[in-house]
């Protein structure tokens, strides 16, 4: 490495360069390694610039020629008797976790929000319990069994565990308004667009309590206490909130309550809550309508009126786009303005103060005045067909056993066969078919947004996959069930927890997505944070780290986060600087 001098004039300025052959010529390569700053004004503000210049790029260099030294190392060769004969290895895709906590100051605000005199174990325990999860979701029992497999951790006790539990339970207000902020600065967050499902999480018990209670159960596990879950993502798939009911909570209840939630303590005026068809009952839709807040909501046009459906059906009004050559119609979409008559429960007062004889109105009706967004496409009319008829084929192939037919039908699965009561038959409902057959390709999407264009109401319902996706994430990727946890504290904070390090791993996405345009799964983001392991060699303080199981993920996350490249062999001081783990916590 030297300095140079280039340009020329008034605009020259010192450079650190170094210079590389060029294999199989006599060129050499130059390559700036650094641009120090303009060579007139350095040297005014001190006549011996250069020369100490020329001393850094001189200490630059042995540097770099001490760093690429190879490294030497004695190793014994020895019966492996007991555990501690053994190469040691450890975990550090936590490395990652620690540049996002730190990044997003999480250490700062958990040992500030504890209020406890171990303030700081209790953060590092919430840190651990997180990283933990993201690498290998378990229990708190076997995640504090297995610390020492961690490279750079002052193990904790199991009791700090479930205190952090305990905080995450009593701060979950706090920690949800803390991370919307950060989010909000440090994010594309649209205003106000939020994605709403629910979705329940069963315990492996009967054992009910305030929140584990038996319910419908979305996994089919109704031998099972749960709880259910309401939960907010904005536009970048990233938690806005979320909210736990009682096992027994229907879906339609819980929508009212996140977003007055989302709206009071998020400052937000107007909220567009996109929802799928389970979602949009009266009582949420006149909610929504009577509050000022926009929805957009799948709508069924199978099951809506025979006038409606003869509007949809119509050929008048629709703009189509159609195949160049073929001259074939590739998609086609047109909106039908309604007024969704809304049936809700008066007040209890407005009932009794009704003047009408018999008895009193328990009900009202409300108008909403709504646009249907219509939308056919060829693609989708192919693949309705495709699953209808696989379908009805597997039908065909079961019409010899009624029994099994009968059970399917008090399910409500099989929507094409009819059942003989007189001989217990079954067979095919061809009309049902045809009918089915009519609305392949459609799709309807309803808002009380009227200045919406239907490309515009597609694009927002197009985001409701991310909630879909989020949901299995937290199932089976962060293993949010089974819960092993039973107080009602700890199951708040287990799921403020599982809450938590779904904000990490949505915002890791994020920041590869608009950092180096890499759209990363959520399962290969946690192998960044499981795989990497550093094998340990030699006796400490001589040891040798090398770092092997290195996932893509990690390569190009570290990079993001600005984290120093990992080197084949290093010794703990590198690795170090690499990782920000120190590895002499596990080692002497």
């Amino acid at each position: 490495m030297y300095i140079a001098i280039t340009g020329s004039g008034k605009a020259r300025v010192i450079q650190f360069r170094e210079d590389t052959h060029i294999p199989g010529t006599r060129k050499k390569k130059i390559r700036v390694v650094k641009t120090i700053g303009n060579y007139e004004r350095m040297l005014a503000e001190d006549p011996d610039i250069i020369e100490k210049l020329k001393e850094e790029a001189k200490a630059l260099t042995a540097e770099k020629k001490a760093s690429n030294k190879p490294l030497t190392i004695e190793l014994s060769s020895q019966d492996i008797i007991s555990r501690d004969d053994v190469t040691p290895s450890f975990r550090f895709g936590h490395a990652l976790v620690k540049q996002l906590w730190q990044r997003m100051a999480l250490d700062l605000f958990f040992r500030e929000q504890c209020n406890k005199r171990n303030a700081d174990a209790v953060e590092r325990a919430i840190y651990y319990l997180a990283a933990h999860r993201l690498a290998d979701p378990s229990s708190i029992l076997f995640s504090s069994r297995d610390q020492e497999n961690y490279a750079g951790l002052r193990p904790l006790g199991l009791d700090v565990f479930y205190q952090a539990l305990n905080t995450l339970s009593q701060q979950k207000e706090a920690v949800i308004e803390r991370l919307n902020r950060f989010f909000e600065r440090n994010t594309n967050r649209h205003g106000p667009e939020a994605y709403y499902d629910v979705t329940t999480y069963a315990f492996e018990s009967t054992k009910w309590g305030e929140l584990r209670m038996f319910g419908f159960s979305k996994d089919h596990k109704n031998n099972e206490v749960q709880v259910v879950m309401g939960l907010l993502l904005d536009n970048n798939g990233i938690p806005i909130t979320y909210e736990l009911f009682p096992g027994n909570t229907m879906d339609q209840n819980t929508l009212t309550k996140a977003v007055e939630r989302l709206k009071a303590k998020y400052r937000l005026k107007k909220i567009v809550i996109v929802a799928d068809r389970g979602l949009n009952g009266g009582d949420n839709l006149e909610f929504l309508y009577r509050e000022g807040h926009d929805f957009v909501i799948s709508y069924t046009l199978k099951r809506s009126s025979q006038e409606l459906k003869a509007m949809a059906l119509d050929s008048d009004g629709w703009s189509m786009i159609t195949d160049a050559k073929s001259g074939k119609i590739q998609s086609k979409s047109k909106i039908l303005k309604q007024v969704l008559k809304v049936k809700i429960p008066m007040v209890t007062e407005e009932s009794a103060a009704s003047k009408k004889r018999g008895r009193p109105r328990k009900y009202e009706l409300i108008e909403i005045p709504v646009n249907i967004h219509l939308t056919w496409t060829d693609k989708r009319a192919t693949k309705d067909k495709a699953d209808r008829e696989r379908m009805i084929e597997k039908l065909r192939k079961r019409l010899d056993k009624p029994y099994q037919l009968k059970a399917d039908l008090k399910r409500g699965r099989n929507q094409y066969l009819k059942l003989d009561v007189d001989t217990d038959g079954c067979c095919l409902d061809e009309g049902k078919i045809a009918e089915a057959e009519r609305y392949d390709g459609y799709y309807a999407v309803i808002t009380n947004n009227l200045n919406y264009s239907t490309e515009e109401v597609s694009k927002i319902y197009g985001g409701l996959w991310q909630i879909e996706e989020t949901f299995r994430v937290l199932k089976t990727d962060l293993r949010a069930r089974p819960v092993f946890v039973w107080s009602d504290d700890h199951i708040q904070g287990h799921f403020m927890l599982c809450y938590l390090c779904l904000s990490l791993l949505r915002y890791s996405q994020y920041l590869l997505l608009h950092g180096k345009n890499e759209r990363i799964s959520a399962s290969n983001i946690m192998e960044a944070f499981s795989r990497p392991l550093a094998i340990v060699l030699g006796n400490y303080p001589n040891n040798v780290v090398t770092p092997t199981l290195i996932p893509e993920s990690y390569l190009q996350l570290a990079e993001v986060l600005g984290l120093p490249p990992l080197k084949t062999n290093m010794t703990l001081t590198n690795f170090r600087t690499a990782t920000k783990l120190d590895l002499s916590l596990n080692l002497k």
